[in-house]
């Protein structure tokens, strides 16, 4: 075993390692002069292909975006992270993917991307448009980091994926959300990454506007038992709105049939169903039975069914030992002993 000096040791090493390939390069999106661009793609393009930093001063700045580079820090300079917001209004309908949709897309060799302070938001069913996977952040980069940041939409707001997969398994993506705000109504954080939501707050809104209508937080996506991949919510809270008469709340639906989520130490302040989780199509699909859905220390209103023990019947109730295997560090170390608490701008 590693001693905690060697652990802190490492840890500076690969921070400062971080540090100084983001440090290269300084860019800025809005502002003039030199180093100045009018959009964030334009900042990624000047960008050299080791990364570097992109400081997004106040404002609202409209149109997509993709990161291809690795070790890309895209910091929002405003007081919050509402001051500086990423927005455009695509669709799985109207651009042919969920991916293309993205209001942000950061790809499999975008590994090591950073974001904090900042909202990035698709905004294509708020505009009156039907219902329709739109996507604000689509993030399949091993060892991302966001803090601070909000992410806004509707269905399918935020896709957590892995690197990619062959015929027999997948290559991870670890992906680290601490203090952050992620708004949705259907299955809106999906794919099949490895992922923890640290101290975030989630919040459920009405899936087209109606309290009776079926709202899902999750819809991962676990192709193979042989990579690391599930959700973690950590320590966060889940919220609604409105705060009562939503029936049909959920934490998730598989959409595979090895579906994982976990929620440990979590504010269920949203009135989740008391079964907790739903079948990802009833009546067609039958993969609850082989999900991995487990829970620990839930509170709240929508934690009555795990407070009673009336989530639906393959859900698992986890010891305290058995929940410790899911602090950020520990589960997402993977062999190179990332830790992702240790990475901050």
């Amino acid at each position: 075993m590693q001693n905690p000096a060697a652990k802190f040791a490492l840890a500076l090493f690969t921070f400062a390692a971080a540090a100084a390939l983001h440090a290269q390069t300084i860019v800025f999106v809005g502002g003039t002069g030199t180093g100045h661009y009018a959009s964030v793609q334009l900042a990624v393009n000047a960008l050299p292909s080791t990364g570097g930093e992109i400081k997004v001063e106040p404002g609202t700045y409209t149109g997509q975006a993709t990161i291809t580079k690795p070790n890309v820090w895209l910091i929002g300079q405003g007081s919050s992270a509402s001051a500086t917001v990423l927005t455009a209004d695509g669709s799985n309908a109207t651009s042919g993917s969920d991916e293309k949709s993205a209001t942000l897309d950061v790809t499999k060799t975008a590994s090591g991307f950073y974001a904090s302070n900042i909202q990035i938001q698709n905004t294509y069913t708020q505009e009156g448009h039907t219902q329709n996977q739109a996507v604000a952040l689509f993030l399949y980069a091993d060892k991302s980091v966001m803090r601070n940041v909000r992410l806004i939409g509707r269905q399918d707001t935020l896709y957590l994926g892995s690197v990619g997969c062959t015929s027999t398994t997948c290559t991870p993506a670890r992906e680290y959300i601490a203090n952050s705000y992620i708004e949705g109504d259907v299955d809106f954080i999906f794919g099949d990454g490895a992922a923890v939501l640290d101290s975030c707050t989630l919040q459920i809104d009405e899936n087209q506007g109606s309290i009776g209508n079926e709202t899902t937080v999750t819809a991962q996506n676990k192709k193979f038992t042989n990579y690391l991949s599930g959700y973690v919510f950590w320590h966060t809270q889940i919220n609604s709105n409105p705060a009562t008469g939503m029936t049909k709340d959920y934490l998730g639906r598989p959409w595979s049939a090895l579906s994982t989520v976990t929620s440990i130490d979590s504010s269920l302040q949203a009135p989740i169903n008391a079964a907790g989780w739903i079948e990802f199509t009833p009546g067609t699909t039958n993969n609850l039975p082989t999900a991995t859905y487990s829970e620990f220390g839930s509170t709240g209103p929508g934690a009555v069914g795990y407070t009673n023990h009336t989530r639906e019947s393959h859900a698992i109730y986890l010891t305290s030992t058995q929940a410790n295997n899911y602090a950020p560090d520990t589960y997402l170390k993977g062999s190179d002993n990332w830790m992702p608490t240790t990475v901050t701008h």
